[in-house]
């Protein structure tokens, strides 16, 4: 066989050297297995390294979602925190309209009624209401007194002792006790003096008609043309005219005439309508479609900012 087909294998050993002869095509069998495997172990690497690089890509995906997730997990706090919150206020709000049309005598059975539509009216009776106890007479003249002394109508005068006619509510109060205005209206007179036996006496003429008389003063701390706000200071208690104690005389004229200050003094928001059943002296229809035609004439935005100081000062 030819020497160039074939392939000489020496092995040594300490027992000597031996050879062996090996045909060429086992060395091409060899060359080409060991290429092989080396192929096999190449694609194998590339094919670890392709893994490695899609379980590091998918750890990452793995890491934005799981840090989305939990971004969404505190964006949902937040926002569960946020409308719990809002349900609180709701309910404060609602509390608070609820309040409000208990003070202005609004009644809602409706439970559909919305809470917009409750605002709505609130506001709208509301500022009606409020208009109108601004300017026309309306609880007590005193923050405090020790009783009633004399009511209104005819009575038994405490000095000469006959049966006369009581224009006005005594209140028996302590010296100096401050005097407020009923509600807003202009300093008419404003006087010390015997003054027909009211002694020093301040009269506010307010508005559609309405005056009040305020009698037998120590002093007073307006003067007349002065302009007047409901609350505002006007006087203090005294013991002056025909007198037999220390007390405030008030009254309550419409047009001039006498009217029961009692049904204006228990008059506020809570029972607002109770007054038209009980003054029966008063036009009330009329006055109340004057006063609606009135602010009708005022802009929205005046009349809501008008309310909201209205209601700050009362």
């Amino acid at each position: 066989m030819n020497s160039e087909n074939r392939l000489i294998l020496m092995i040594s050993s300490p027992y000597g050297a031996r050879y062996y002869n090996v045909n060429l095509i086992f060395k091409h069998i060899i060359i080409y297995f060991f290429t092989f495997i080396g192929s096999i172990v190449f694609f194998i690497l590339i094919a670890l390294h392709t893994l490695a690089s899609e379980i590091n890509n998918i750890e990452n995906k793995y890491k934005y979602i799981e840090d989305s997730y939990q971004t969404l997990l505190d964006k949902n706090l937040s926002l569960l925190g946020q409308i719990s919150a809002k349900k609180e206020e709701f309910l404060l709000i609602a509390d608070k309209i609820e309040d409000l049309e208990g003070i202005i005598g609004v009644v809602n059975d409706n439970p559909n009624y919305g809470l917009q539509n409750r605002v709505e009216a609130a506001s709208i009776t509301g500022l009606q209401k409020i208009f109108i106890m601004k300017f026309v007479p309306n609880g007590l003249p005193l923050d405090s007194y020790k009783r009633i002394s004399s009511g209104y109508g005819y009575r038994i005068h405490p000095l000469n002792g006959s049966r006369e006619f009581h224009a006005g509510i005594d209140f028996s109060s302590n010296l100096d006790t401050p005097v407020y205005a009923t509600a807003d209206g202009v300093v008419d007179f404003a006087k010390d003096g015997w003054n027909g036996g009211y002694g020093t006496l301040v009269k506010i003429d307010h508005s559609f008609g309405f005056k009040t008389y305020y009698a037998h003063l120590h002093s007073f701390a307006v003067k007349r043309g002065q302009f007047v706000k409901k609350g505002q200071l006007i006087a203090y208690v005294g013991n002056t005219g025909v007198s037999t104690g220390a007390h405030l005389h008030y009254e309550v004229r419409f047009l001039g005439s006498h009217i029961n200050p009692k049904h204006f003094t228990e008059w506020d928001m809570s029972n607002f309508d109770k007054i038209f059943n009980k003054e029966k002296n008063v036009a009330w229809q009329s006055l109340l479609m004057t006063i609606n035609n009135l602010m009708l004439q005022i802009p929205t935005e005046q009349r809501l900012s008008q309310q909201k100081q209205n209601l700050k000062e009362s």
